[in-house]
């Protein structure tokens, strides 16, 4: 039996009308799951409602429909922690959660926020701005200024934590974990600095209590090719860290890439189901699994393998799994991945817009926006609707990395050592 449970601990009481007609043990379809409703009433006369999916739905059985506007009301209620395994529940689920307006919703009610971090350089000094998809909520001005001196995001992950690295150290980087929306940071233990770092990533293990790792793919400044059974390979180190023991670790085999292949300049890694994915510079696709600190590569299918046929090709987070954005003039193509196999998912031009030529796809900011870019510009382009929307920011130079954000405003524990260790 697989079960799923969704809990609400404050509804208002004027959202309590669309509840009334709902009885303690009635069963209901939600997608293709037969469910049972729970409904608990609290001592302030609030209600909680609650869902457990029982089994699949036979077709001969003929269970009433838990209306898509109900379904909204509960789940934009939901914590952002609990909102992935709702997506579990059905497809119908996934598809709303990822709608924009259930995002905009969502992030007023549990008061979270969303957006991008833009990292450029001006006048030769980092800079990072924040885009919001919340524009006019004033906690959604967030910036880097309380870690000292000018910094460079190199990481982000879906719960509000960047990593970020001071570029103007005499010698050695200082390396920091931050919440930019509570203003918390950390300075953490330097890796091998003797090695030139490569690409960076971090994941959140678990968030009660606080439990990160990040991993860092480096090289050496001199040799970079090494020979393996007659074979050329380009080679990385990877060292990990952990925060329950506060320290890096290097692991003991390193990471081969067929020669001339190397993971590609910018673009922030795409964190999907517990492994991270980045595209190399010949349209390949490098993978890390977390769980068993392994890594994978494996290939694309035409056209997607084709180099050059594409300007630009973006790997992205797509409705929660990995997805491709594609250009090729004024159209961009969205591909995705579903059990290993590649399929187009639909055409979007930007011609309704009257972008120019020369914008390029970024991100998804839900399933029906995506954020646009140009020499000097952040753009939310409503592909639906053909509608288009200047950000607020203004960038003097092409971003040098592009960081999907997610966070709430809860005060975490950045460093929580385990004992013992």
């Amino acid at each position: 039996m697989r079960c799923l449970w969704v809990g609400l601990d404050k509804i208002q009481e004027e959202l309590i009308g669309h509840w009334d007609n709902i009885r303690d043990g009635e069963r209901f379809v939600l997608g293709k799951q037969v469910c049972t409703a729970h409904v608990q009433v609290c001592p302030v006369g609030e209600r909680k409602l609650c869902f457990m999916v029982l089994r699949k739905t036979k077709k001969k059985e003929e269970s009433p429909t838990l209306p898509k506007d109900m379904i909204f009301e509960i789940l934009s209620r939901v914590t952002s922690g609990d909102i992935g395994r709702c997506r579990l529940v059905s497809k119908d689920w996934n598809l709303i959660t990822y709608d924009s307006s259930f995002i905009q919703a969502h992030s007023e009610r549990t008061k979270t926020i969303d957006g991008f971090f833009i990292g450029s350089l001006e006048w030769g000094k980092p800079v990072n701005k924040f885009v919001s998809i919340n524009e006019p909520d004033p906690k959604s001005k967030l910036s880097l200024d309380f870690i000292p001196g000018p910094v460079s995001i190199i990481a982000a992950t879906k719960q509000g934590l960047l990593l970020c690295v001071d570029n103007y150290s005499c010698r050695n980087h200082k390396y920091y974990v931050c919440k930019p929306s509570t203003k918390q940071w950390k300075k953490i233990p330097n890796p091998r600095t003797r090695y030139c770092t490569v690409r960076c990533a971090m994941v959140v293990l678990k968030s009660n209590p606080l439990h990160y790792k990040i991993i860092r793919f480096s090289t050496h400044s001199l040799r970079t090719i090494m020979t393996y059974k007659s074979m050329k390979y380009s080679f990385l180190f990877c060292e990990i860290f952990d925060s329950k023991a506060w320290a890096w670790k290097k692991l003991k085999d390193v990471v081969m890439l067929p020669k001339d292949e190397w993971l590609g300049f910018h673009d922030p890694v795409v964190s999907v189901s517990g492994s991270l994915y980045w595209l190399t510079n010949n349209n390949m696709v490098f993978v890390f699994h977390v769980d068993s600190n392994t890594c994978t590569t494996f290939d694309l299918p035409f056209p997607l393998c084709k180099k050059n046929y594409f300007d630009p090709m973006k790997l992205v987070d797509y409705q929660g799994r990995v997805g491709m954005l594609c250009k090729k003039g004024c159209d961009i193509q969205v591909w995705m991945m579903e059990n290993q196999v590649w399929s187009k998912k639909q055409t979007v031009s930007i011609e309704p817009a009257k972008l120019s030529a020369s914008c390029y796809p970024v991100a998804f900011q839900s399933s029906d926006i995506m954020l646009m870019g140009d020499d000097t510009n952040m753009i939310h382009y409503d592909f639906r609707s053909g509608n288009s929307k200047m950000s607020n920011v203004w960038i003097r130079t092409r971003p040098m990395g592009i960081f999907p954000f997610h966070s709430d405003f809860e005060l975490v524990d950045l460093k929580r050592i385990r004992k013992n260790m």
